[in-house]
């Protein structure tokens, strides 16, 4: 690594550092205002029966016509739908998430005016389901290449978090410095893609409340990373909240990275021995060629997804 290289490095962690100061420092005051009652709570209704705690929730905004669907979404689907067990799935878009949830009308006005963009609305609107029934979020670049684990299914909310131990850590801060961190000034420290939790947790009821009311006073994201850093301060904000099971999030974006060209020290067949959640990205239809040969090569279950048995 040259001298240039580290110089960079260490003054782009710095400027990352301050940033999620400022966040932070924005959160705790809307935390103790939340506190001590001086925000809205907003009551979130059930609109159609489902089975408590075990929907697969997914979104894709633009619809699920073939044409709006990247050839690594479609794939994602027909994992899910393979390995979705007993839980029923439930994608929605645009134009039906209304029919599972009603959201304040002043975060419908800001989406539809672009005010609050399709990400931090899809932040808004997972919490909003997993409070109002329970389940799974399921970011739509998912690939499940296995059932869905009950250690995971059983606890009332989890996500993957970084993990102290990881004997890596400089590879992934290389990679991706605004997420990956493992310095105590990093304050964001857990992935939002893949979410189990139980109806009307309060740390759900909380975030959900606390996302509101950013939004409800403000037109404009203070930070891509709103929803973790949140999660972080929720998490040392004394209230009782505790981080739960800690499963690494290097976990999830191993078959990512591998894919990518990473140098991680991981073979496709310990990936998939490890972990049956994958977390992917929008790859090109070549990297989903390749991809479809990594799975047939490594998963006797691949051809039978791909076949929808």
């Amino acid at each position: 690594m040259s001298i240039l290289f580290k110089i960079w490095s260490t003054i782009r962690r710095r400027m990352i550092w301050r940033k999620h100061r400022h966040v932070t420092s924005l959160w705790i005051r809307f935390i103790e205002r939340h506190h001590t009652g001086q925000q809205s709570h907003y009551s979130l209704r059930q609109k159609v029966e489902l089975p408590t705690n075990k929907v697969i929730w997914q979104y894709w905004g633009q619809g699920f016509a073939g044409d709006n669907l990247p050839a690594v979404v479609k794939l994602c689907f027909q994992s899910v739908d393979h390995f979705k067990g007993d839980y029923t799935v439930v994608r929605v878009d645009d134009d039906t998430f209304g029919q599972y949830i009603d959201l304040p009308d002043f975060i419908l006005e800001k989406r539809a005016s672009g005010i609050i963009n399709r990400t931090f609305f899809s932040d808004m609107l997972r919490l909003a389901l997993l409070k109002t029934y329970g389940g799974v979020w399921l970011d739509a670049t998912i690939l499940l290449t296995d059932s869905l684990p009950r250690s995971l299914s059983v606890q009332d909310f989890f996500v993957y978090q970084r993990d102290a131990q990881e004997k890596y850590s400089d590879y992934w801060e290389n990679s991706f410095a605004f997420y990956w961190g493992w310095d105590k000034r990093h304050k964001v420290r857990m992935l939002n893609s893949i979410i189990f939790a139980k109806k009307h947790d309060p740390l759900l009821s909380c975030m959900i409340d606390l996302l509101f009311n950013y939004w409800r006073t403000r037109d404009k994201a203070i930070n891509y990373f709103i929803f973790q850093i949140l999660h972080e301060q929720l998490m040392v904000s004394g209230l009782g909240f505790n981080r739960g099971k800690i499963v690494s999030d290097v976990t999830p974006h191993l078959l990512q990275t591998k894919l990518a060209g990473g140098n991680y020290p991981i073979s496709y067949r310990e990936i998939f021995a490890r972990t049956g959640i994958h977390k992917l990205t929008y790859f090109q239809d070549d990297a989903v060629a390749y991809l479809n040969e990594i799975l047939r090569e490594n998963l006797t279950t691949f051809h039978a997804i791909q076949n929808n048995e």
